[in-house]
């Protein structure tokens, strides 16, 4: 129900907005991740934009996927090339064989094993309401 009333009032605020600030495209733009200088493969997860669509949980969406083999205490750089860019953006990384969640930093952890990340991005404008989560999987060896 929440987030019908959240699709409705971004429908009604989209619709009705005057200003510059607009959502381009049908679905949330992927951001770009890269652990130094690799590209991470990211998979989109559930998301309000236009209209709202559930996945998957993080782990099960990267399900199958490689994870990217990484070196330990990397930089974690994430890049939306969109405008109007999110303007709130959270992490969060869950280690494979635990059910504990870490609010991360942009680095990568110095214990081994595989991670999986979810990133939270929320578009929050006075025309413009939206957020999308996503997801991608590392090992650190």
């Amino acid at each position: 129900m929440k987030k019908f009333i959240f699709l409705l009032i971004s429908i009604l605020l989209i619709t009705t907005s005057c200003s510059g600030n607009e959502l381009k495209g049908t679905k949330p733009p992927i951001p770009d991740v890269e652990i130094d200088s690799e590209k991470i493969p990211v998979v989109r997860g559930g998301y309000c934009w236009y209209e709202c669509a559930d996945t998957a949980t993080i782990p099960e969406l990267v399900q199958g996927k490689e994870p990217l083999i990484v070196s330990k205490n990397s930089k974690i750089t994430i890049t939306f090339n969109y405008e109007p860019e999110p303007n709130q953006i959270s992490i969060t990384r869950m280690k494979k064989g635990e059910e504990k969640v870490y609010n991360q930093s942009l680095k990568v952890p110095s214990e081994q094993g595989v991670y999986y990340y979810k990133i939270s991005a929320r578009w929050d404008y006075d025309d413009l309401e939206a957020d999308s989560s996503y997801a991608f999987v590392i090992e650190v060896k």
